[in-house]
């Protein structure tokens, strides 16, 4: 402040200055009382320009759903059936059947929404019979996905995670649909299925800003070889609850991480169709901390 000169200066400076600083003073306290008559305005929280649309069937891909939708930051939009499937497994998946057979798609409660503010859509969905679930096609029916980045992500039984995102690719030419992320029901059924869930999230979304491919992600396993007495009875372990597809391991590679990758290829020839060559990816942890599981099952594209 000017109040604060020096001593010495000559009396009339001190007289001048006395009448800045008085000048100064009204013009703060007019400053202030405009400041007080119109207040700040407030800034509001930016929206969202990614959501969440999934379908869940028993609750498995919900639970996954929300962990992304944290992960990401966006909003969430559960679809639902106007008429809800069986309560039972059997008679669930005999309409589901009825519905693929017929190319009849259950009806929406929400099928419609309002996308148009979203940059990003994730897309979630249980697999049913070897894709999405039907509701899937009906929310595709009737919204155009064209020019938005579509994440694909799904809960599974033992795979459709890469053929439900190559379905996807052909229903929506106009879309930028991306890697798929998948997590099996068992995984996700676990004590600590949300844990493993966030991890899960986390490796994809960080794989996904990378811009890696299925392709890429295969590079750090060793090369094809033939099978040890080992090898064969960590695949066992992992598939005990699966002889329905009967899976038969031919060879494997490895990976080394906090355990051990196996990708078996072999085949699969369940349900009674002919051998058709397939993938099998199994996890190892280290000694102790549980047994093999199995990650994924992937049908080898001719």
């Amino acid at each position: 402040m000017l109040g604060k000169l020096k001593l010495g200066v000559a009396v009339s400076a001190v007289a001048v200055s006395a009448m800045f600083v008085a000048c100064n003073d009204r013009a703060e306290s007019d400053a202030q009382s405009k400041a007080q008559a119109k207040p700040a305005a407030e800034v509001a929280p930016a929206a969202s320009k990614s959501v969440v649309v999934y379908f869940s069937q028993t609750g498995t891909t919900k639970k996954l759903a929300g962990v992304l939708k944290q992960a990401v930051n966006a909003d969430e939009i559960e679809l639902r059936l106007v008429t809800p499937y069986p309560s039972t497994y059997d008679s669930t998946i005999a309409a589901v059947g009825a519905q693929r057979e017929s190319k009849q798609w259950p009806a929406l409660e929400n099928a419609k929404l309002d996308l148009a503010k979203y940059d990003t859509v994730y897309l979630g969905y249980p697999i049913m019979f070897g894709s999405f679930a039907p509701p899937i096609y009906t929310f595709l029916d009737s919204n155009d996905l064209s020019g938005k980045v579509v994440v694909p992500f799904c809960t599974f039984g033992s795979g459709g995670r890469k053929v439900s995102a190559a379905e996807l690719k052909t229903l929506e030419p106009g879309a930028n649909v991306t890697l798929a992320m998948g997590v099996s029901n068992k995984r996700m059924s676990r004590d600590d299925g949300d844990s493993i869930a966030k991890v899960e999230v986390e490796t994809f979304l960080a794989n996904l800003a990378a811009g890696k491919t299925d392709e890429m992600l295969m590079g750090g396993y060793s090369e094809q070889r033939p099978l040890t007495a080992e090898d064969s009875a960590v695949f066992a372990a992992a598939t005990k609850d699966y002889a329905y597809l009967q899976l038969k391991p031919l060879s494997v590679s490895t990976q080394v991480v906090a355990g051990m990758n196996y990708l078996f290829l072999g085949t699969m020839s369940g349900f009674n169709r002919p051998p058709a060559e397939t993938m099998v990816k199994i996890f190892k942890p280290l000694p102790g901390r549980g047994e093999p599981e199995l990650i994924e099952l992937l049908v080898v594209e001719k």
